[in-house]
């Protein structure tokens, strides 16, 4: 039997139709273990997964237990194990037949080989002499492969994280470049050139610029009231004036309690406080003569006098001989005046009516 090198090459690719569970190997294999099957790059395993039929020198069939999905990627690869399991013994006659499946293994095991070096990375035949050592693996870890740029041969490149990096802004290396050759119409890049200085200066506050950038809910507040800060910034020097030690001081002397719940009993009367402050010369006036007033108040008033006592009547002259009796009866309003005819005399009775009996 021999191996023709068309059916040589120990891998097979199928797309699996919907449901589908038989593919035909058809390279020669000589034991089912010779098989590796995978099944979107999964590797399968032989009784668990699948069967086979044919080999021993021929070719054969995989059959799957299970029907596979539509468009599912079936490889098949041939992996013999590289020994010699016949003996040929000197002055023996040779087994034609033991001899032949000996050079088919031989020649599969060959073709097996072919078939992953082709797979892997190599250098050209024209190149001279060269040396592909990787470095050592504690010096490679993490690491991107790298080739000298003298002598081409293999070296550490930069680390992993960092090309990870440098690939996640490639789109933006890519969007500057476009910007840079005119790609794209706009003077940007030469633009920020021209104000170098000031992105140099921004550069040297950047821990600043973060600290902004993580307040930006506060600073959007305070633009909202740009017209409230233009009002105070109007008043910087009576600002100003509050800021001083002493105000300072008195600022701290209001906010006691004591005294907020004084201001809270004035402000009812604060119409009172606007007329005491508008005439404040005359509280100046009344304030520097406090000392008079307060004597003024402290004059006693006068006695109230009781109500004056009524004098009794004058006698008449009880040493006339002849008296002749007159009832004379007088009212006056207030003041009176009583006449006796006799001594021609005038009482005065003031504040009351009088009544009198006199005696002639």
């Amino acid at each position: 039997m021999s191996i023709a090198s068309s059916a040589n090459t120990g891998r097979l690719h199928f797309t699996a139709t919907a449901g589908q569970t038989a593919f035909t190997v058809s390279f020669e294999f000589f034991d089912n273990s010779d098989l590796d099957v995978y099944v979107n790059d999964v590797q399968k395993t032989i009784t668990t997964h699948y069967t086979v039929s044919g080999g021993d020198g021929s070719t054969g069939t995989v059959t799957f237990g299970s029907g596979l999905t539509l468009n599912d990627a079936v490889t098949i690869t041939r992996r013999i194990d590289i020994e010699r399991f016949t003996d040929f013994s000197a002055g023996q006659a040779i087994n034609r037949a033991a001899l032949n499946t000996q050079l088919d293994t031989l020649t599969a095991i060959a073709g097996d080989n072919k078939d992953r070096s082709e797979r892997g990375i190599r250098v050209p035949d024209s190149e001279n002499a060269p040396t592909l050592t990787l470095p050592s693996l504690s010096t490679r870890k993490g690491r991107v492969l790298g080739f000298n740029a003298t002598t081409g041969a293999m070296e550490n490149g930069p680390l992993i994280a960092d090309v990870e990096t440098l690939a996640q802004v490639t789109a933006d290396i890519a969007t500057l470049g476009d910007i840079e050759d005119g790609t794209d119409a706009t003077d940007a890049i030469q633009s920020v050139a021209a104000v170098a200085s000031n992105v140099t200066t921004v550069a040297g506050i950047a821990s600043n610029v973060t600290a902004v950038a993580g307040n930006a809910t506060n600073i959007n507040a305070v633009a909202a009231d740009a017209t409230d800060i233009g009002a105070v910034a109007a008043k910087a020097t009576q600002i100003g004036l509050l800021g001083t030690a002493d105000a300072v001081a008195d600022m701290n002397t209001l906010g006691t309690a004591q005294i907020v719940s004084d201001m809270n009993a004035l402000a009812p009367i604060a119409a009172n406080i606007t007329a005491v402050a508008d005439n404040t010369a005359n509280t100046n006036i009344v304030a520097a003569n406090i000392s008079t007033i307060s004597q003024k108040a402290t004059v006693s008033k006068p006695p109230v006098r009781s109500k004056p006592r009524e004098k009794p009547p004058i006698p008449l002259n009880k040493s006339r001989t002849r008296n002749f009796p007159i009832f004379i009866s007088l009212y006056f309003p207030v003041p009176s005046v009583i006449f006796n005819p006799c001594f021609a005399r005038v009482i005065y009775r003031p504040r009351h009516c009088v009544r009198a009996i006199y005696m002639i």
